[in-house]
């Protein structure tokens, strides 16, 4: 039984995201007209994992009245990917996604690498410029001083974490995590049945 126990806190502990809770914000903007002010929307220490971390319900402001702009971002703590995803096709000369203030579960752990995997989230399949530092990420899209339209798709972007020790890693997946504990629990009990016998 103590090894059951074992195994589930095991597998319930490998499940953890290495990113639990970071702030969220877009900016899409027209710089070279009206005001030059752009539509923002933000969340701030939001919890990663249950469904989009930024959507219609964190809009902050939009003082020129733009339309369209609207980008939501949903962090999968599974896959470690995060998906920008454009809600309509309205033009635009920038638009600027932050995860800033990014809290980890282990002690040391940080931003190693970000991957661009999937790039569609403007129509002219502009490549996004991509800048972090130890807990904070930024991509911009600019096609400024002209404009981009977005898609109505969705561009994702593969996060790596490091510890401190200098080893970049990937959040384990489930169910490499369940394979290698139900083997641990199989060779347990075998060795228990062995010690029994004998």
């Amino acid at each position: 039984m103590k090894v059951f126990v074992l195994f589930l806190t095991l597998f319930s502990l490998s499940c953890q995201a290495a990113l639990i809770r970071a702030d969220f914000r877009t900016e899409s903007n027209l710089p070279d007209y009206r005001n030059g002010l752009p539509l923002i929307y933000q969340s701030l220490d939001k919890q990663i994992g249950a469904g989009a971390e930024l959507d219609s319900d964190d809009f902050l402001q939009n003082p020129d009245g733009w339309s369209g702009g609207r980008v939501w971002m949903d962090f999968d703590p599974i896959s470690s990917i995060l998906t920008l995803s454009s809600r309509d096709d309205w033009d635009f000369q920038t638009f600027d996604a932050w995860m800033s203030n990014i809290v980890f579960a282990q002690a040391g752990e940080t931003i190693a690498n970000i991957v661009l995997l999937t790039n569609n989230l403007t129509q002219e399949g502009l490549v996004p410029v991509i800048n972090m530092t130890d807990n904070s990420l930024h991509i911009a899209y600019s096609a400024s001083p002209d404009v981009f339209l977005f898609s109505g798709g969705s561009a994702t972007f593969k996060i790596e974490t490091k510890q401190s020790q200098g080893v970049t890693q990937d959040i384990p997946e489930p169910t490499s995590a369940m394979l290698v504990l139900a083997g641990s629990f199989l060779l347990a009990t075998r060795r228990r049945k062995r010690i029994i016998l004998q």
